[in-house]
């Protein structure tokens, strides 16, 4: 019996040691250090900010998505690509900045972002609706990587 506990005491600690390879560490203790400062950065590029009539809502943002999209889709056409962003999210809000300048493009506050919405057709973009009332305005993102880490990341921020 002595064995048996011993190797699910191995396994336990392995488990551990792995999730916390992994950045899986989601205790508060490690996220607020997470978020402290300058924050977590993730390389993305700005598909474009849409004004929308509402503060929430999945339609809304599909539906806005979309647009912008038709939008970059055009301008490809015409041999201009999205704008290389850097996304910072801290507990200042989330801040958009110009990769090759890098200056601050945008800042948005954490009480001013009410809804995040991954979308449905790709898996490295998402958005998120910002704005104070009557002012609402869609931030359409496509990350380098997949989408998933940056809106577990915002999750994890409003919990906090």
């Amino acid at each position: 019996m002595s064995t048996e506990t011993e190797l699910q005491v191995a396994v336990k600690t392995s488990a551990k040691k792995d999730s916390r390879k992994k950045g899986q560490d989601r205790s508060e203790a490690t996220l607020i250090k997470r978020f402290k400062g300058e924050g977590v950065r993730y390389k993305a590029k700005l598909i474009g900010i849409d004004e929308v009539s509402a503060a929430r809502g999945d339609k809304l943002c599909q539906d806005s998505m979309m647009k912008l999209k038709g939008v970059v889709a055009g301008a490809r056409s015409k041999g201009e690509h999205k704008q290389k962003i850097f996304l910072t999210i801290s507990f200042g809000g989330i801040k958009i900045f110009d990769e090759k300048t890098g200056a601050l493009q945008h800042h948005h506050a954490v009480h001013e972002i009410s809804y995040i919405a991954k979308d449905i057709t790709d898996h490295r973009a998402f958005g998120y609706v910002c704005g104070k009332e009557g002012n609402h305005r869609f931030v359409a993102i496509k990350t380098a990587q997949a989408a998933e880490p940056v809106i577990l990341d915002l999750r994890d921020l409003f919990q906090l």
